[in-house]
């Protein structure tokens, strides 16, 4: 009897302890809030798209979340459970969308003062920032949430969904003016604000310069407006300073692709792809020729070349001066070929001739110039004359040799002029012994009979007699003691040289005598560069007069009287004779 009441004590109090402990054991896990508050609060970090995820996620407050937090992301919630504490029962519900959208801080909490109850909340981002990419799965959210070891109920969740940012790749294409890739032409990034445009980490992107594909490549970059900025070309071409815009997007904002989108410039920008044309260039020449000999004071042509680029109707300006050397002279004359020719303006100041283009009246390929000239009848001849066109242009694009940074074009190889000329030697020998003759005069016409005297007069220094300047007629000259005198600096042509006077010599008895003065001119044959020579021979004259008075006359004048005599006579007896016989 006592062994029961033992046990019965026993158990007594065993269930005295069980039934203060299983109460305990009921409420054993921990509360986050209080279901007369429930709270929602979602953080929100843009992450860059190879960055690592964050921790699992478990509805507490201070998770560990990496990235930047995100403004003006929206988020909706639509109830689709309710939720009774009473008897902890789920009850299936369709209730009213709840929005909400991030701050600066990239958060945004949902309360009894936003509607929000008790249940499981369908959670989706329906608005965002054009940089990120929105998510575009849905998900749910139990409110109070119990963690997944199942100790612990939390009213106050917390979410940290992640937006990748946006990142492209960008291609730019460069391009000359057949379509060909083209090499060497470097470009900056800018921002739409003018600011560099920066990498992923913040530093600026630096200048990229196309390959041989005409490609440059710039990778991961961030959603926005963009422009590329050419600050580079190969020498030939023409920089273009014009903004070359895109923009990296989403064709929409819940759309999950990314774009590139390009402002596209009409004539050399589309879709990426970019021309870039060639500046215009200049030749020069004289005659179709690069190197030309010429008289003096004859016309000849100058030709001035411009291969002209397609778009030079796109151009600002366009000038060709040609800064004429002293020794030139403008005729007056000017056509054009590739263009008609109200499109050129012409004026002259002294030695320089402009003219000045207006573009919108010109078209690609080539324009020539032409104009006449002469050589100046005092140029010297000593070295050629080059003379160069010179061709400045604004391509309206930043590209100017007028007030930029660029060189005016020039021809590579300028013509050079050369005045002709030849020389004269003349050589005065006895016709007999080859003696040579001083003191024989000469002059220099251009026809036979020698009316035409050559004047040097205008021809400065150019023409020299016995090498001094000579200026004035060419007559009067007189061999020297070698027989001998030089003309330089004639212009090549057909000339007469007559002699005017001839020389003298002593004979045997030591009397002066002439030589035979030459009745007919010598033709003279002037060619450029070269030395005429003319011998010319004279012989002394056979003739033996009496010297006045003398013998000489005395006998003349006996033979004369008895002929005077012999005819009287004879004349006497012819009248005897017809008198007897009458």
């Amino acid at each position: 009897m006592k062994q029961r009441k033992k046990s019965l004590r026993i158990w007594s109090a065993l269930l005295l302890f069980l039934a203060l402990l299983i109460p305990q054991m009921a409420f054993a896990y921990t509360t986050t809030g209080s279901a007369d508050n429930p709270s929602l609060t979602i953080h929100k970090f843009e992450q860059e798209p190879d960055e690592r995820s964050g921790g699992e996620a478990n509805g507490d407050a201070g998770q560990e979340a990496e990235g930047e937090p995100v403004e003006g992301v929206e988020f909706t919630l639509k109830q689709t459970h309710s939720y009774n504490p009473e008897n902890d029962t789920w009850t299936e519900k369709s209730g009213a969308e709840i929005k909400g959208t991030t701050g600066a801080d990239g958060t945004v909490t949902f309360t009894k003062a936003n509607s929000l109850e008790l249940g499981r909340y369908k959670v989706k981002e329906t608005n965002g920032p054009d940089h990120i990419i929105l998510n575009p799965d849905t998900f749910y959210v139990d409110i109070p949430m119990t963690n997944k070891e199942g100790n612990a109920l939390n009213y106050n969740v917390h979410i940290y969904p992640k937006n990748e940012t946006i990142r492209s790749d960008v291609k730019l294409k460069k391009v000359n003016e057949k379509g060909e890739p083209l090499a060497g032409v470097t470009f900056k990034l800018y921002n739409a604000d003018d600011t560099e445009a920066l990498d992923n980490k913040g530093n600026p992107i630096p200048a990229r310069t196309t390959e041989d594909d005409g490609l440059i490549h710039v990778t991961g970059l961030a959603a926005g407006s963009y422009y590329f900025k050419e600050t580079g070309v190969p020498y030939g071409y023409a920089l273009n300073e014009t903004k070359i815009g895109f923009t990296v997007q989403k064709p929409n904002k819940h759309s999950q692709d990314i774009e590139v989108v390009w402002n596209n410039v009409a004539r050399f920008a589309e879709n990426g792809t970019v021309t870039n044309y060639a500046i215009p260039t200049v030749d020069k020449d004289a005659n179709d020729e690069k190197e030309l000999d010429f008289d003096r004071d004859k016309e000849f042509n100058y030709n001035i070349t411009i291969i002209a680029p397609e778009n030079i109707d796109q151009y600002k300006a366009l000038i060709v001066t040609d800064e004429l050397d002293s020794r030139l002279e403008f005729m007056g004359k000017w056509s054009v070929e590739g263009a008609s020719k109200d499109a050129f303006t012409f004026s002259q100041e002294g030695q320089t001739l402009k003219w000045t283009a207006v573009p919108s009246k010109l078209t690609g390929g080539k324009i020539k110039i032409t104009f006449n000239a002469k050589i100046k009848p005092d140029a010297i001849a000593e070295t050629g004359i080059e003379n160069t066109a010179k061709l400045d242009f604004d391509n309206n694009f930043g590209w100017s040799t007028i007030d930029g940074p660029a060189k005016p074009e020039e021809p590579e190889t300028p013509p050079v002029v050369t005045p002709t000329q030849g020389n004269l030697n003349v050589l005065k020998i006895d016709a007999a012994d080859g003696k040579k003759l001083s003191g024989a005069e000469f002059k220099l016409t251009s026809d036979k009979d020698g009316k035409n005297i050559i004047d040097t007069s205008a021809m400065g220094d150019v023409v020299q007699w016995n090498d001094k300047t000579y200026n004035g007629l060419l007559e009067k000259l007189t061999t020297r003691a070698d027989g001998t005198f030089d003309i330089t600096g004639l212009t090549p042509g057909t000339y007469y040289l007559h002699e005017t006077k001839a020389p003298t010599y002593t004979d045997g008895e030591g009397k002066l005598k002439s030589y035979r003065l030459l009745t007919k001119a010598i033709e003279i044959k002037i060619v450029d560069d070269e030395t005429a020579k003319a011998e010319v021979k004279n012989s002394k004259s056979a003739w033996v007069l009496p010297t006045t008075g003398g013998l000489g006359t005395t006998l003349f004048t006996g033979v004369g009287l008895m002929l005077m005599m012999s005819a009287s006579v004879l004349f006497m007896r012819r009248r005897q004779t017809e008198t007897k016989e009458d």
